[in-house]
């Protein structure tokens, strides 16, 4: 007799799983920002990689109540908007003025701007299942980015 799985519930599990090593790769960067807690310096850290993370965690927030149904999509990515939101919030208290300003510049440009203009853009123009696909890729895209990002600091150290 051969075994049947439900394909739902192998999803669900491995939606589970997928939101536990998000969980932890969410956290992967306390010891840095502990340490900059404790030094009250930024030392040579950039802000980019959490900007773009925190861009990416908000689109796939979106994504998922357009999409619906997407409850683990929406708790580790509302986690992800909390976590990167108080990295961000602390990169900017112990920042040099310089970088602070950059900081908030690309923040509000990036995360405020560009997140508000997707949203309007595929809420007035896109309907249904086109939406749903149009956002996904641009969450892919940007998910991309977010690994993509740190490489940002590997170039500058290149230099």
């Amino acid at each position: 007799m051969a075994i049947m799985f439900d394909h739902h519930q192998w999803g669900v599990a491995f939606g589970i799983l997928g939101n536990i090593i998000s969980f932890l790769v969410y956290l992967a960067p306390v010891p840095t920002f502990y340490r900059i807690y404790r030094k009250k310096s930024t030392e040579s850290f950039q802000s980019l990689p959490y900007l773009v993370a925190l861009f990416s965690s908000m689109m796939w927030f979106y994504y998922a109540l357009v999409k619906q149904n997407a409850f683990l999509l929406v708790t580790i990515n509302c986690f992800g908007c909390v976590i990167e939101t108080i990295y961000i919030i602390l990169f900017i208290t112990y920042a040099p003025k310089g970088s602070r300003n950059s900081t908030v510049k690309l923040f509000v440009s990036m995360n405020v701007g560009v997140f508000s203009l997707i949203l309007l853009l595929t809420h007035f123009l896109a309907t249904g299942s086109t939406r749903i696909l149009i956002l996904g890729w641009i969450c892919v895209a940007f998910s991309v980015s977010v690994f993509a990002a740190p490489l940002s600091i590997v170039v500058s150290t290149i230099n």
